[in-house]
């Protein structure tokens, strides 16, 4: 049995998976910890092992390395069918031949239940999702979001610990898509249940999510708070693939002086080495267009589109390196701007740095503010 820390529902403890053994790991000995009653995202792009962790949880599959524990119980070889864990997969594997009720009672037939109790669950599950007044309408007439709340109901119907989501919005439209951000997210503040959520795209995982795991190649690059993984990326990936993201590479001449592009600019960071090689990230919304004489960094405007709420501009320093700026003041191509940024919109990232040693530097960086 596996010391379970207070709320911990979900414990990975160097966990690795091999589908074959000739081929890299999919899971490359991951420890992760998952709490009662939170909302996480398994973020990265395609391959990086997301839907790999959601199957080990189901039980799916079993892990080649380490161990899982569900509530402190070693789960490794317990069946897919005998955990508190219930899973809405990317095409719904709804029942086109059963009607709405029918599609969400499939669970409890199998188990055997009294048609007064199955009635009152699918009644309750059905309420739940805002689908009363729905149970004799068939599959084959429900839209995209509708099927998505069926498929929902059917997985909370058995009363799961756990809801695990396999891309589950994947197949919808832009504006759909986003109202079902919504209402997954109240869903699960309702229910009070574990939800794990597996997505591509960074912008899903930065509204839904308590926490977010960004895995890339089987391991976890980075885990924290949207706020965490947004404002303080760990490295070069999780910066560029968390939002719009201008990555320069940069020197950290001492604690807060970092040098990019040959100038020398206050930032907020601390505890590195002297005059060490680092990357530094400023967001697009981050840089205000000025004249150029006012501007911290002069660059030449090169492209411009309109994003609706704001122009996207694209611009290139005298070094080469590319800008990208998010304003809602229109820029002209080919002038020459200023962009002026605060010390606290720049990031370094230092090269190589585990999630560990970044979190002890953060750390660092209270115990500095405290002591002033």
């Amino acid at each position: 049995m596996s010391e379970s820390k207070g709320n911990t529902i979900i414990q990975f403890q160097h966990v690795t998976k091999r589908y074959d053994a000739r081929e890299p790991a999919v899971l490359n000995d991951v420890s992760l910890e998952l709490e009662r009653g939170k909302f996480y995202t398994l973020l990265g792009p395609s391959g990086c092992g997301k839907t790999t962790i959601l199957r080990l949880i189901a039980g799916f599959t079993e892990p080649s390395e380490g161990h899982i524990y569900f509530n402190g119980e070693l789960i490794n070889e317990v069946p897919a069918n005998e955990r508190q864990v219930n899973t809405v997969f990317q095409d719904y594997a709804l029942f086109p031949h059963l009607n709405v009720f029918e599609n969400v009672a499939f669970g409890l037939r199998i188990k055997k239940l009294k048609e007064p109790v199955i009635r009152q669950k699918v009644e309750e599950s059905l309420r739940f999702v805002n689908l009363k007044g729905y149970e004799n309408r068939e599959i084959t007439e429900m839209s995209g979001g509708q099927r998505q709340r069926v498929a929902i109901a059917r997985a909370i119907v058995n009363e799961p610990e756990i809801l695990l989501l396999d891309e589950p919005l994947s197949a919808l439209d832009l504006k759909l898509r986003t109202e079902m951000q919504y209402e997954l997210r109240e869903l699960q503040r309702r229910l009070g249940i574990t939800f794990v959520f597996v997505t591509h795209d960074q912008e899903e995982a930065l509204a839904m999510s308590d926490e977010i795991f960004v895995l890339n190649e089987g391991r976890i690059q980075q885990s924290g708070t949207p706020n965490d993984i947004y404002d303080e990326p760990i490295n070069r990936f999780v910066a560029d693939f968390i939002g719009e993201s201008n990555i320069v590479k940069a020197r950290m001449l001492r604690d807060f002086q970092v040098e990019i592009a040959g100038k020398v600019y206050e930032c907020v960071d601390q505890g590195l080495n002297p005059n060490e090689a680092v990357d530094v990230v400023i967001r697009p919304e981050d840089l205000e267009i000025v004249p150029p004489e006012q501007g911290k960094l002069q660059v030449r405007v090169d492209t411009q589109l309109f994003r609706g709420v704001h122009y996207e501009i694209s611009c290139y320093d005298d070094s080469g390196n590319e800008w990208l700026v998010h304003s809602t003041r229109k820029a002209t191509v080919g002038e020459r701007i200023g962009l002026r940024f605060d010390p606290e919109a720049i990031h370094v990232m230092r090269l190589g740095e585990t999630e560990e040693e970044f979190d002890r530097r953060l750390e660092s960086y209270e115990e500095h503010d405290d002591g002033e």
